[in-house]
């Protein structure tokens, strides 16, 4: 509560909250029943009332009228939301405010009766994008940070939350806009990403709120049941979840990291070395429920416990998962004297993992520390049988165990800042892969052990607009790899031990400055990276970094990046020794002595005023990257030798996209489209010749969505996709494809929804001996919500019962035609009970 001057004894003071939000209520009148004095509430809800005074009346437009007894109870006051009707005009609540860089959306505005979760709210919000994995997206960026009443404890994997918490325990999504988590970096730090946090209501608070859902259906036998828990008190907090399904559903997205939140600074490299098998992968770019023929389980725990700037989680997953594909693939190459490759594949994945998480953080104004200790096992296994131009067999068989831990501190005072911050991890992860082939029984064994210990640190001056940093650094991994592969007609050496030294040292001065809506960045790191890999290898790296921000108004903003970046081959480039990938890919490496470079430089600008509810943004990028080598396909009886030339490329990327959102109706409808382009100039070669390309993809999405009228909800989305691949002096191929959703929700009463939906896939391959491919899948359901606790559901999918799904994609030098199945016709009745 905030006081501005003396009060007497007999004054009342007082805070006026949203009962629902929990926000400020400012300009509500505070009167003395049955006395003359009054008084207003301010802009952050507190009040003084010149007393004396047994009982006060607060009236507020938008807000249920209150008395209250004096002495008042902790100070506050909690006002219920209310429509106030004034010679028939309505006022209400509002949708949509701006409070400083934090945008709050009101979610009983937003919110329909057929809403389950509060990501379907937020997925309704303008300016707002919520992707297929759950990464929400906001002006084009995912979110950094994932709040729940201002506390982060389920941290980045807030699917879990989103899929769970039930709309109607939210009072109001706060979007924090230029968000920076770290409270000693406010102000120093900027940030482009925003954050959200979600507002309980407060009968949500220091109570166990949840859901249990139990399921069972058919074609073929279908089941889902899951518990989640949460309890949100003052000095801890608790989140369980259990589930079990086999209806397509993925639970690496409930437990999935959304965000990223940067350890080191941009000189520091994630992966260091490359993925060796892939014979065990498989997607198709189609909603995982509709593809995902599974048996999935998952166990999670988080509890939190802290008190006030100190927080501390521990955090538990499980994930059993086993999937089904079947898929075929026609790739024609481009060329008379490369076969063209049919292959038809049965799939079967098997996958246990279970990780465990604890995590110790202070975030106060003046200091930050964060100590995260991360535990994981897991092993995986996938067969597959394979037929059409080859015939064969193969299994991979993986396991995991690694052991990681951070350590962040930053110390801050006026004019000083000091930042620490290392990394220790150990890696163990064999792999192998068998084939059974009539060619022959190869098999691929790789055994790998890895540590590495990164520590960086950084000392920084403020002095008026400008602030000067030094960033230091060392990076050392330690690598040791067994390499074994037999019964493989080659002659590249095939088996080997190496036990590798990837050490760097980088040393980066920064200068910042920070005046009047501008801010200029110039960062210039310089590095040192050696290997002692195949003898000693040593390699010096420049990346000078421009970055410049304009505060253009209070609704929008504009940024500019330019940079150079000189970097080190691969250190999996000096292992001599052939790899095979699958049964037809094998990977051999050559050593090179040169750096790579990179130069870029991009744009962005974004507007956005609350009121209109109308947001937009845009931004363009080109990068030239230049090589000393060139990749070089050969293809011999059939197989794939992917290797290196030693011979200078250069290749031109260039990227626009944009997207706009409107709000409509009092934002129950949102309108909007994104667009993108992208064009790619490079060359590899094929059989050691040389081809230069291009690619090029334009792709265009508008919907729509939201309620047309009480009873009536529509979503529409349409996304249209054109790629061109044009080769030397051959005549371009192209293919277009587009993907469009149409559902409609009725809402007869309050109790009852019924939504029809459908999915149209249509594919144009680009040549007249292909058939184009269409898709319609249609689906059906009906909920009834006996009470406010329990709701029982009916779910018919693919009611046409379709069986694939055909698509096209372009590689370097070739196109993909792809018959994907899918899950047949079903039905789900499903029971759920929130509490």
């Amino acid at each position: 509560m905030l006081v501005t001057f003396p009060t007497r004894a007999e004054d009342i003071t007082g805070l006026l909250l949203d009962a629902e939000s929990r926000e400020p209520v400012a300009g509500a009148i505070i009167k003395a029943v049955g006395g003359k004095g009054f008084a207003a509430s301010k802009s952050d809800g507190s009040f003084i009332l010149k007393g004396p005074a047994k009982q006060i009346s607060i009236r507020c437009m938008g807000y249920e009228t209150k008395n209250e007894e004096v002495p008042l109870k902790n100070g506050e006051i909690l006002l219920c939301p209310k429509e106030t009707v004034l010679n028939e005009v309505v006022v209400q609540a509002p949708d949509i405010f701006h409070k400083g860089d934090t945008l709050v959306f009101n979610v009983g505005k937003y919110a329909t009766s057929a809403d389950d979760a509060i990501i379907d709210v937020i997925k309704r919000l303008p300016g707002v994008k919520v992707e297929k994995d759950g990464t929400i997206m906001y002006q084009g960026k995912p979110i950094n940070k994932f709040y729940i009443d201002g506390n982060d404890f389920v941290g980045d994997a807030y699917g879990l939350a989103t899929n769970n918490i039930s709309k109607d325990d939210v009072a109001a999504v706060e979007l924090m806009e230029n968000h920076q988590p770290i409270k000693a970096l406010e102000d120093i730090e900027f940030s482009d990403q925003a954050g959200i946090n979600l507002k309980l209501k407060e009968d949500a608070h220091s109570r166990w709120v949840g859901v249990t859902n139990a399921g069972g259906g058919f074609s073929p036998l279908l089941y889902s049941g899951s518990v989640f828990a949460m309890r949100l008190a003052r000095k801890t907090q608790n989140m369980f979840t259990l589930k079990a399904d086999n209806t397509g559903w993925n639970p690496e997205n409930e437990i999935m990291e959304h965000s990223y939140d940067p350890m080191f600074s941009s000189i520091y490299k994630e992966a260091l070395w490359r993925e060796y098998i892939s014979a065990d992968e498989a997607g198709a770019p189609l909603s995982e429920s509709r593809t995902r023929d599974n048996r999935s389980w998952l166990a999670n725990a988080i509890v939190s416990w802290g008190n006030g700037d100190t927080a501390n989680r521990l955090k538990l997953n499980y994930i059993g998962d086993r999937l089904d594909y079947s898929s075929s693939i026609f790739t024609d190459y481009f060329s008379p004297k490369i076969d063209n490759l049919n292959q038809n594949d049965v799939l079967h994945t098997r996958r246990h993992s279970l990780n465990a998480e604890l995590k110790t953080e202070i975030n106060k104004k003046n200091y930050f520390l964060k100590d995260n200790l991360r535990f994981d096992i897991g092993c995986q296994r996938g067969a597959s049988s394979v037929s059409g131009s080859f015939n064969l067999n193969q299994d991979v068989t993986r396991r995991k165990l690694s052991l990681t831990n951070d350590l962040r501190l930053i110390k801050k005072t006026d004019k000083r800042i000091f930042t620490l911050s290392s990394r220790n991890g150990f890696l163990h992860n064999p792999a192998n892969l068998s084939v059974s082939a009539d060619y022959g029984d190869p098999t691929q064994r790789i055994g790998i052990n890895d540590l590495r210990h990164t520590t960086e640190s950084q000392y920084g001056l403020f002095k008026g607009f400008w602030r000067l940093y030094v960033y230091g650094g060392v990076d050392i991994n330690y690598r040791h790899i067994n390499l074994d592969l037999s019964h493989f007609p080659v002659r590249q050496n095939t088996a080997g031990q190496y036990n590798a030294l990837l050490a760097s040292a980088y040393l980066s001065p920064k200068a910042e400055y920070d005046r009047r809506g501008w801010r200029i960045v110039l960062h210039i790191p310089i590095q040192w990276r050696h290997y002692t890999l195949q003898g000693n290898h040593d390699f010096a790296i420049f990346s000078p970094n421009l970055y410049l921000y304009r505060q253009l108004t209070a609704k929008s903003d504009f940024s500019m990046q330019a940079s150079y970046s000189s970097y080190a081959p691969d250190a999996a480039m000096f292992v001599d020794c052939a790899v095979l990938s699958d049964y037809r890919n094998l990977f051999i490496a050559i050593p090179i002595e040169k750096n790579s470079s990179a130069t870029s430089a991009s744009t962005t600008y974004r507007y956005r005023n609350p009121l209109t509810a109308f947001f937009a943004n845009i931004s363009a990028s080109y990068t030239y990257n230049r090589s000393p080598y060139i990749s070089n396909k050969k293809f011999v009886n059939g197989f794939i030798f992917t290797t290196y030339e030693p011979l200078f490329t250069g290749a031109h990327n260039f990227n626009t996209k944009g997207g706009v959102s409107k709000g409509l109706c009092h934002n129950r409808l949102v309108i909007g489209l994104e667009l993108s382009y992208s064009n790619i100039s490079a060359a590899t070669m094929r059989d050691d010749a040389k081809q230069d390309f291009r690619q090029e993809v334009l792709t265009a999405n508008p919907y729509f969505k939201g309620s047309l009228n009480r009873w009536l909800s529509m979503n529409y989305t349409i996304n249209v996709n054109v790629s061109t691949l044009k080769i030397s002096s051959q005549s371009s191929s192209d293919a277009i494809s587009l993907y469009q959703t149409l559902s409609f929700t009725i809402i007869p009463d309050d109790n009852f929804h019924f939504t029809l939906g459908g999915e149209h896939y249509y594919t144009r391959f680009g040549d007249s001996q292909t058939k184009d491919a269409n898709l319609v899948l249609i689906d059906a359901s009906a909920s009834w919500q006996i009470n406010a606790k329990i709701r029982l559901g009916l779910t018919a999918r693919n009611l046409l019962d379709r069986q694939n799904y055909r698509y096209s994609t372009f590689g370097s030098l070739s196109r993909t035609d792809h018959i994907y199945r899918i899950r047949p016709r079903n039905v789900l009745l499903t029971a759920q009970l929130r509490f």
